[in-house]
């Protein structure tokens, strides 16, 4: 009896660890098929590292926002969730508002990632981490992409999903897409 309890939990294991694998496969696919695009303005730097190997590291600009730039929805501690609306008019996404919940009342998209900062600071400058910071790429790719950073604007353009995540879909160049993530 308990060989076959064995043999019956062993399948099931795997059974579970394929469903569940096969969820992020399928939400990731999902996401970059129909999630909303956004265009962010992005700068490179290509760090060099043994361990990780290359990637260019993604310096987003709305990683850091001047506070009179917008209006700050809420309060904030070190690395609660902030929900960015954006403004999408212009050849990049501008952020328009910070909220500590997301704003079901704006009709734009809105991205969401962790504040670097708190309510009552007196800095000027919000910074917040989003969690598609680093572009990995073989190395002859990551060295062009910081070759080109110093010679054009280059864009990332993000796959939204309902809830403000977000993640890469691919990369531009002055507007010219010259990356796009595979589904799968």
């Amino acid at each position: 009896m308990s060989r076959r309890f064995l043999i019956i939990g062993t399948l099931l294991a795997a059974l579970l660890q394929t469903g569940v694998l096969a969820k992020i496969i399928t939400d990731r696919a999902t996401t970059l098929q129909s999630g909303q695009e956004v265009l962010l303005e992005t700068g490179f730097i290509d760090p060099r590292d043994l361990f990780r190997g290359h990637y260019a590291v993604l310096n987003l600009q709305i990683s850091r926002i001047d506070r009179n730039s917008v209006s700050v929805n809420g309060s904030f501690t070190w690395n609660d969730p902030v929900y960015v609306a954006l403004d999408t008019s212009g050849p990049f996404a501008q952020p328009v508002s910070l909220h500590d919940t997301y704003p079901t009342d704006f009709d734009g998209p809105v991205i969401k990632g962790n504040a670097l900062f708190t309510s009552g600071s007196d800095s000027q400058t919000l910074r917040i981490d989003f969690p598609f910071d680093r572009f990995f790429a073989p190395q002859e790719r990551a060295l062009e992409l910081e070759n080109l950073r110093r010679e054009q604007k280059l864009g990332v353009i993000l796959a939204l999903a309902k809830d403000g995540t977000g993640m890469i879909k691919g990369l531009t160049i002055e507007g010219e897409k010259f990356y796009e993530a595979p589904l799968y």
